[in-house]
């Protein structure tokens, strides 16, 4: 077993502590893009680093962070053993740690050759997805999302998606052919999506067909002016405002005030650790809309009116679990999947992350 010496043990503790913050920053539900971007570039330094002083082995360490730091230095100095190693272990790794390899794959646009069909599907490029048949990619539910995905980003017609949308046994296939039947505007897709009414990205794009979800998210992705009165009224009701301020924060942008959970329950006895505890504040979220003055005839998302240059400018603003909600207004507006644009990023939103 080799010793690593201190300094590449610096570049190694801090390149796994870095992908930590960065799960947390991808996970969140808006992080500033500009703090993803400078997380990316010290981190991209010490994998760099690491990549002159050492091998990289997917088996060495099975803990997430350093699973994700081995296998992007490994797919950096020897692809071709890294992969082969990949394909033996991959099966036996928990969900978070096939996640690690998958974005240490996605982080070092690897190119190569793999075995299990997850690995193989990371490694798809949109040339291999459209010169690949729809049987061959039917084979596995990772591989056929994959394909469905850059047929989408390809503007393929709606009748290539149609046929997934009601299989169970393809769940990831059906959600991604979901997401291309209602950017398109297909009935079909927006009746079959009815079960999906709790999956975020979905109501989103139900909301933008007309049929905005029976709960207080659909009222949120409706983004009407009547909306935010709505969950100003389900903020004031205890057993509703918790779900009120989520809603709230997709609409608005900004987090709900929040007051004493004593003011609310209004109880004398309440013991220390319950009256530290909070509430939505429906009155002081009441006076911040107050001075808003949004238009009754613009439909609004994130603080934003829906358009193609405050989605752009948005895009260029937030990360986190916010991307793929605003990929998906984009795309509605062109009829097809919009990939996030290519520039000086070393981060990309992997499409397992945007499904999440």
């Amino acid at each position: 077993m080799s010793v690593m010496l201190p300094q590449v043990d610096t570049y190694y503790r801090e390149a796994t502590a870095l992908f930590q913050r960065r799960g947390r920053l991808l996970n969140a539900p808006a992080s500033p893009l500009d703090a993803l971007r400078q997380l990316d570039w010290r981190l991209a330094a010490n994998l760099d680093a690491m990549g002159i002083h050492r091998e990289g082995s997917p088996e060495a360490s099975l803990r997430p962070p350093a699973l994700f730091v081995e296998t992007w230095v490994g797919l950096q100095r020897d692809s071709v053993h890294c992969l082969e190693s990949l394909d033996e272990i991959f099966p036996e790794l928990k969900p978070e740690q096939q996640g690690a390899v998958i974005e240490a794959m996605t982080l070092s646009s690897s190119s190569g050759e793999a075995q299990h069909p997850e690995l193989r599907a990371a490694l798809m490029s949109e040339q291999a997805a459209m010169a690949m048949g729809e049987d061959e990619a039917a084979e596995h539910d990772a591989v056929l999302a994959k394909w469905l995905l850059f047929q989408d980003v390809a503007g393929v017609d709606i009748s290539r998606f149609q046929p997934w949308y009601q299989n169970p046994d393809f769940p990831r296939s059906r959600r991604c052919a979901l997401q291309a039947g209602l950017v398109r505007r297909d009935p079909q897709a927006v009746q079959a999506a009815g079960d999906c009414q709790d999956d975020t990205l979905l109501a989103l794009l139900l909301a933008l067909s007309g049929h905005p979800p029976d709960n207080l998210l659909g009222l949120a992705f409706d983004g009407a002016v009547s909306t935010a009165r709505q969950l100003l009224d389900a903020m004031g009701q205890v057993e509703r405002c918790e779900d009120a301020a989520q809603a709230w924060f997709w609409l608005c942008g900004e987090s709900a005030p929040r007051k004493p959970r004593l003011q609310a329950v209004g109880a004398s006895d309440e013991s220390s650790r319950e009256s530290q505890q909070t509430l939505p504040d429906a009155r002081a979220a009441a006076s911040r809309w107050q001075a808003k003055q949004w238009q009754s005839d613009t439909r609004y998302f994130f603080g934003e009116p829906v358009t193609p240059s405050s989605l752009n400018a948005l895009g260029q603003q937030w990360t986190g679990r916010i991307a793929p909600l605003i990929a998906a207004q984009q795309s509605w507006l062109a009829g097809r999947r919009v990939l996030a644009a290519e520039g000086w990023q070393f981060h990309s939103l992997s499409e397992g992350v945007a499904d999440a």
